[in-house]
């Protein structure tokens, strides 16, 4: 079997799972708060929710037997990129996803990228800094999986690199992040400029512990790049990649290749986006959301509940006063030593 599709039938195999738990009631607003400031969209069940100076709320509910999963605020604030993961064959409807971008005040949901067949998937996208274009992940059933990037003004999907997943950009927009042959069974971090295809493998000699690698995603200024990893275990099949156990975040100097970890949260396949001036980072897991400082060794602190396997995405900053407040709070505090 081609191990696109194994993972995928293991994706789909799992999602299906979901359906039954629903979303979420508006009673469940007061529990569903994440106590920082901005935007925020993130999943809860299978639709999306949106937390601004109003609160939080339902932003988008998912369709007959369908899921969505990992949104992406563009940067001005005023859509938000998702994937819509059709979860069986209801209706005559395909498994597989598409991508689609929606307007937050009025919300309406439009397909950007559909699929052509059953089985084929999209992930991940990522918005370019100027807002006209996404990159994402594109997992076909009969070719290679890829990093594509799609002009939202022209409709064109340009190939950015073959074998590889799960690709961020850069704030200058000029490279890319990804994981690099993720079918392998010995996947690495790469940058890539995107002017002239010349690449960076971030750890060459495998001498890191931490890996797989997920989501990596570069730091407000470039310099960096954060993603989550679990300590290493052996692949032995494309059902198993990315199932290694517990995951904490991790970051590279992309100067100096200093490695560390900057929040040992121990979660099953975390979610994680970054604060706009980069100096903090929402963890979300399936035992709480965790706030954490990128730039000291200070524990993780777990603000709100989590939620299995989500996704979430933020625009915003913490101030050092409203972080000296969020640690005080805090009805509970990760062992930094986990």
């Amino acid at each position: 079997m081609h191990p696109a599709l194994s993972l995928a039938a293991a994706l789909s195999a799992f999602a299906i799972l979901l359906v039954g738990c629903g979303g979420a009631s508006e009673s469940d607003h007061g529990e569903r708060r994440i106590p920082v400031p901005g935007l925020l969209v993130f999943t809860v069940g299978v639709d999306l929710w949106i937390q601004d100076d109003e609160g939080p709320r339902l932003l988008i509910a998912a369709g007959q037997e369908q899921q969505l999963l990992h949104p992406a605020i563009s940067p001005d604030g005023t859509q938000v990129a998702y994937v819509v993961f059709q979860l069986t064959h209801a209706e005559g409807a395909t498994i597989g996803t598409d991508l689609a971008v929606s307007n937050i005040n009025e919300p309406t949901q439009r397909t950007v990228v559909a699929r052509d067949g059953a089985a084929e998937f999209v992930w991940n996208p990522r918005w370019t800094p100027d807002g006209h274009a996404l990159i994402f992940t594109h997992e076909p059933v009969a070719e290679p999986i890829s990093v594509k990037r799609l002009d939202l003004r022209s409709g064109l999907i340009e190939l950015l690199r073959a074998d590889a997943r799960d690709a961020a950009i850069s704030p200058d927009g000029a490279r890319i992040v990804f994981v690099s042959a993720p079918y392998s069974g010995d996947p690495h971090l790469v940058v890539r400029r995107l002017e002239d295809g010349f690449e960076t493998v971030l750890d060459p000699e495998r001498t890191w512990q931490p890996r797989p690698y997920r989501i990596p995603r570069f730091s407000a200024d470039g310099g960096s790049v954060l993603f989550s990893a679990g300590q290493y275990l052996p692949q032995v099949s494309a059902v198993a990649l990315g199932l290694n156990g517990p995951e904490d975040i991790w970051r590279v100097d992309l100067t100096s290749g200093d490695l560390r970890q900057i929040a040992a949260v121990s979660e099953d396949q975390p979610d994680f986006t970054l604060s706009s001036d980069g100096r903090h980072a929402l963890v979300f897991g399936a035992f709480g959301t965790y706030l954490i400082s990128t730039t000291s060794l200070e524990p993780a602190y777990a603000v709100a509940p989590g939620e299995f396997h989500g996704w979430i995405d933020w625009l915003g900053t913490v101030s050092d006063e409203e972080w000296a407040a969020l640690r005080e709070s805090v009805f509970e505090r990760a062992d930094a030593t986990q």
